[in-house]
């Protein structure tokens, strides 16, 4: 039996993980860091009234708000309190991450476990560590996956109003207001399928559906939203092309995460269970990952694994009979070491400020005029350019995504990433006084455009 004592509870276990989670944050942005992408396009949406097709040059049907519920919270921030873009985006950064430290503790009985399994995996694979601090919506779907996944630990069927089930509707409906990327979700009940339990995957699957169906609701045009989201993701993708967005690429990196995993599974006796949906759900995304796209292995491989790891750990954990420090040591060290696989600056990997790609206020000669189009050879420039001028009114081309363009100008932009800026020579043909066109590339190159 256990000892009686403060850290045989809960609670200062995950006060303690939280706390790390924290110390790390401190860390990174201390060192300056912002992401050069996504999380600065959210947080200056947030502080303007403009709307995206008043932001981007692209396909009309494309250019609608992907992300209604986060913009939504961060506004609610930005009228509650006057922060701007650049406040917006670090508390971005910090709410993404205490979200994927928090929903693993949720399903953990030692949180030291959880805490020393992300701590590992991110040690092991860095980019792991770069994906959740990224600050961007998708890390409230990460999160609701962990507390999804996590709800599966114990097999079973649940009443429709259960507690369970419930959540499920819940995160339906969160996954897809607030990110959009809803369909995905729907590997989780595939997953139950491939492990026997297809009678949990049919209550959950229509229970989780219901929730979209809400989520979309909450936009003000379904329909168009769900269908957009769809239509979005098979543009992105391309038609033959290679997608510039490295997390739509096939994996890279990673083997060793993998290798550890293995071996976790293999040294525990009973580790593997045929049922075990959340563990199938890993091994199949990290196929997926390394094989199609690397966001399968980032967003659902990463935490299906880790819990499953952390389950593993917490009852070794629990075998074991520790002295009365024990357990607190433990902890500490686990909280530790998670403040230092975070916080460790390999490679200056957190010393990037992602503004440098853009042109400031202070720059207005080099901005385009009202009514003008921003064109360039590199997303970084839509995205630091709009951060630093939320209420510029010009456009961009291109702007997060290229999908988003018309096809004539996609097929621009990719030509210039694979032969040079010199292939932008039809924009730069196009551009009117009021436009300006910014590339990317060593200063002792000048692009051969006019």
């Amino acid at each position: 039996m256990e000892r009686h004592g403060f850290f045989n509870d809960r609670l200062p276990g995950i006060l303690l993980a939280l706390a790390a989670a924290g110390a790390a944050l401190l860390r990174i942005l201390g060192l300056g860091y912002m992401p050069p992408d996504d999380v600065m396009r959210h947080s200056a949406f947030a502080v303007t009234n403009r709307a995206w097709d008043g932001i981007l040059v692209g396909r009309a049907e494309a250019l609608f708000d992907q992300s209604p519920g986060w913009h939504a919270l961060l506004r609610l921030v930005h009228g509650l309190t006057g922060a701007d873009a650049g406040a917006l985006a670090v508390l971005s950064i910090v709410l993404g991450f205490l979200l994927v430290v928090g929903a693993g503790l949720a399903w953990v009985r030692r949180p030291e476990a959880w805490v020393a399994t992300l701590a590992a995996f991110f040690a092991l694979d860095g980019a792991l560590a770069q994906r959740v601090t990224l600050g961007r919506p998708l890390l409230v779907s990460a999160s609701l996956a962990i507390l999804l996944l996590g709800s599966l630990r114990t097999p079973g069927l649940r009443p429709w109003l259960s507690l369970r089930s419930l959540g499920w509707m819940a995160a339906g409906t969160l996954a897809t207001w607030i990110h959009g990327s809803w369909y995905l979700f729907l590997l989780i009940p595939g997953c139950l399928v491939l492990a026997g339990r297809w009678r949990e995957a049919l209550r959950l699957a229509p229970l989780f559906l219901a929730g979209c169906a809400l989520g979309a609701l909450l936009t003000g045009h379904p329909w168009h939203f769900l269908a957009g989201e769809v239509a979005h993701v098979v543009s992105a993708l391309g038609k033959g092309e290679p997608s510039v967005v490295m997390e739509l690429q096939p994996g890279r990196g990673g083997q060793s995460l993998a290798l550890a995993v293995i071996a976790v599974l293999v040294a525990w006796r009973g580790g593997a269970d045929r049922r075990d949906a959340v563990l199938i759900l890993g091994g199949v995304a990290w196929i997926l990952g390394f094989l199609w796209i690397w966001r399968f292995y980032l967003d659902w491989a990463f935490p299906a694994l880790a819990l499953s790891v952390a389950w593993r750990l917490e009852g070794f954990l629990e075998r074991l009979r520790p002295p009365r420090w024990g357990r607190p040591a433990m902890a500490l060290l686990a909280a530790a070491a998670l403040v230092a696989a975070v916080g460790w600056n390999r490679r200056d990997r957190w010393s990037v400020d992602g503004a440098i790609y853009g042109l400031p206020p202070s720059r207005r000669d080099l901005l385009p005029e009202p009514g003008g189009v921003l064109y360039a050879n590199s997303m970084f420039v839509f995205y630091a350019t709009f951060h630093l001028n939320p209420e510029g009114a010009w456009r961009y081309a291109p702007g997060y995504e290229p999908a988003l363009l018309e096809p004539a100008d996609r097929r621009l932009y990719f030509e210039a990433q694979r032969l040079g800026p010199g292939a932008l020579a039809p924009w730069a043909e196009r551009m009117t006084p009021r436009d300006r066109m910014v590339i990317l590339g060593p200063p002792q190159a000048p692009p051969p455009l006019p």
